[in-house]
């Protein structure tokens, strides 16, 4: 695994810092459409973004939720110091759950893998106000059972696993569009996010 910056924040002030880092999927890389604009959307709001990518020397082995956090923390480690941090991952990217609840990091999580226990459990215990993303046709993807008492659940009818529409490029378009607004509605309200 790897990061690189995706675009540092406008200020140069450290202390003014707004760290973003995007955990991409399995096979769902952070150039893809749905990484790719809220990057561009996190640039445009003066975060600095670190984006993570997959190498062909990975390998997650016996414990991916430990691979995916070592990810996170690499990523974080390589930017400025803040405590004004946000997570955006995809899929595999989401078994990052339980470090960001266990280090209270704020996290947009697109398709994530509700079908896990370790990231169910978590999300059933935290009081952490995130942003969960997914789509009605994603067999990953439960709608958060409308049991949770924490945290934002949005669900896209007839989306898939990539918050896709299948054989459908310009309702994909569309609905991604209304993604990438709830997206921009969560980080605007997060604690001194301040545009």
């Amino acid at each position: 695994m790897e990061s690189f910056t995706w675009a540092k924040a406008k200020t140069s002030d450290a202390g003014e810092a707004k760290v973003a880092v995007l955990l991409p999927g399995s096979g769902y890389p952070v150039q893809g459409p749905v990484l790719f604009w809220v990057g561009e959307m996190l640039t445009a709001f003066g975060w600095h973004v670190q984006a993570v990518r997959w190498t062909p020397e990975d390998e997650p082995g016996p414990d991916p939720h430990a691979f995916v956090a070592r990810a996170a923390e690499e990523a974080f480690a390589a930017v400025p110091l803040t405590s004004r941090r946000l997570v955006v991952a995809k899929s595999f990217g989401t078994l990052a759950i339980p470090w960001a609840e266990d280090t209270k990091t704020a996290g947009v999580w697109l398709t994530p893998l509700l079908t896990d226990a370790k990231v169910r459990e978590t999300i059933a215990h935290t009081d952490k106000a995130d942003l969960f993303i997914g789509g009605s046709e994603d067999k990953l993807w439960d709608g958060g059972q409308k049991s949770e008492s924490v945290g934002t659940f949005v669900e896209i009818p007839g989306a898939d696993h990539s918050l896709q529409i299948p054989n459908d490029w310009r309702a994909s378009q569309e609905l991604q569009s209304g993604v990438f607004s709830r997206i921009e509605e969560f980080v605007k309200a997060l604690p001194d996010a301040v545009q």
